[in-house]
C-alpha cells in the first residue's frame, strides 16, 4: 500500500492488487 496514492489505499481494502 502506498500512502502517496490515499484513494488507492483506501481502494486496497477492496483490491489489494491494486496496491500491491
Amino acid at each position: 500500500r502506498n500512502a502517496h496514492n490515499f484513494p488507492l489505499d483506501l481502494a486496497g481494502v477492496e483490491a489489494p492488487s491494486l496496491n500491491g
